[in-house]
């Protein structure tokens, strides 16, 4: 399933999958689901986040989710564009990867605390495809409920105890937890049915159907009419342009640069057509990020041309910072080694590596994404590699802070093994 921007579309649901880190088992009793069930329902509400429906199984889930309270259009670091359309104003959301990471990392402290073990529980971030509420909300709910018989853990769906299923068909579901926060959702899509029965309904989805929206989430990760796709794919590109023009404001400072140290105290100076500027960065306990501090190696665009995703599997970048609110650019060294992703700015905010992902598209474009979290905050990364040079996207969230946006771009990279 390709991994979408976090923007808010109205009258779109977001189908949500998290997966044990190398296929580990993420719930071995009903103690287990029961305390995920809890910490789902404490930060649906804390976070404004309306679920539809869920599946959980032993070493996956599926959430069809959707954000209930309305996003401030006044907040500038979310917005990112404004149109007419049916589709309505999408933003930047925050919300879903909020509530997601708290859940996930609450779950994976029990989990870690009740089996005494370490380290990341979950694998990467959650995958999301955007679903068309009005034509594709049933559907995705039926095909979510089936989850549990398709994959063989049981004969009949609607037995399966870890499911809300039983919500759709009874009101009430086979386990101790409250899940009466989840009504006003079910009654909204069975209002969908126009009078229809949803044992009927769920009926009606043969395996060849289920095939059929499997492979269509994992081709485009949105799913609905063919309007809703259209929209959905200018309102991506209306987004992604937002973050182009963020990187071209500055392009031309990029034409000189001198770097200067004083005291722990880093000055960069740029010179470029439309004048000089000047940053001041604190000097880390290491040597200060310079173009002369790098290695005298080729970079990575300048080299024979290799695959491009092994190329990127052991490589070091220096990128440039550019906050979507307010002013103050600042510099990074992200690496990727082996399958492992650091951030020099992130590791000194306390948050650890992590795992990442990357895949190619058909014009060649690289596309990899990562989560760094723990208890102090979370960073969430989306880059592109195009004809060498990187650019993308880096959500910051810092534990008691108001949420940050930055876009970035490369400016020197080379390779490390």
């Amino acid at each position: 399933m390709p991994r979408l921007p976090r923007i808010y579309i109205k009258e779109a649901v977001q189908f949500i999958t998290c997966r044990g880190e190398h296929n580990e088992t993420l719930f071995k009793d009903k103690e287990d689901y029961n305390m995920f069930l809890e910490l789902m329902r404490k930060y649906q509400e804390q976070f404004g986040i309306k679920v539809f429906a869920f599946c959980l199984m032993p070493d996956h889930l599926h959430l069809l989710v959707e954000i209930e309270k309305p996003i401030p259009e006044s907040n500038s670091s979310q917005d990112v564009f404004e149109r007419d359309s049916d589709l309505a104003i999408p933003q930047r959301s925050q919300a879903i990867s909020d509530f997601m990471h708290a859940l996930n990392n609450n779950y994976t402290k029990y989990y870690n605390s009740r089996y005494q073990r370490k380290g990341h529980l979950f694998r990467e971030r959650f995958k999301s495809a955007l679903i068309e509420k009005s034509t594709s909300l049933l559907k995705m709910t039926a095909y979510l409920h089936l989850n549990p018989q398709r994959s063989g853990l049981t004969n009949d769906a609607t037995t399966y105890p870890y499911s809300s299923y039983q919500m759709y068909l009874y009101d009430q579901i086979a386990t101790s937890q409250d899940l009466s926060f989840m009504r006003q959702a079910v009654s909204e899509a069975l209002s969908l049915l126009n009078n229809r029965n949803y044992s009927d309904f769920i009926k009606e989805l043969t395996p060849e159907e289920g095939q059929i929206i499997h492979k269509k989430l994992q081709r485009g990760g949105i799913l609905g009419s063919e309007d809703f796709i259209r929209k959905v794919k200018e309102a991506i590109a209306a987004y992604e342009k937002q973050g182009q023009v963020q990187k071209l404001e500055i392009e031309d400072k990029k034409n000189a640069r001198l770097y200067l140290t004083v005291g722990a105290v880093v000055i960069i100076l740029l010179a470029g057509t439309s004048g000089i500027f000047f940053i001041a960065l604190r000097r880390p306990s290491q040597a200060p990020v310079s173009s002369q501090n790098l290695p005298t190696q080729q970079s990575i665009s300048e080299t024979q041309p290799i695959d491009p995703i092994a190329a990127l599997r052991f490589s070091e970048w220096e990128i440039e910072l550019i906050p979507f609110a307010g002013t103050g650019q600042s510099r990074d060294i992200i690496t990727f080694y082996d399958n492992k992703f650091f951030s020099a700015k992130m590791n000194s905010l306390g948050l650890p590596y992590s795992n990442y992902s990357v895949t190619q598209k058909e014009d060649g474009v690289v596309v990899w994404e990562t989560m760094q979290s723990d208890e102090t905050g979370s960073a969430s990364w989306h880059g592109e590699i195009k004809e060498g040079k990187m650019s993308g996207i880096l959500n910051l969230q810092e534990t008691g802070k108001e949420p940050q946006v930055f876009s970035f771009t490369s400016i020197n990279s080379r390779r490390t093994k």
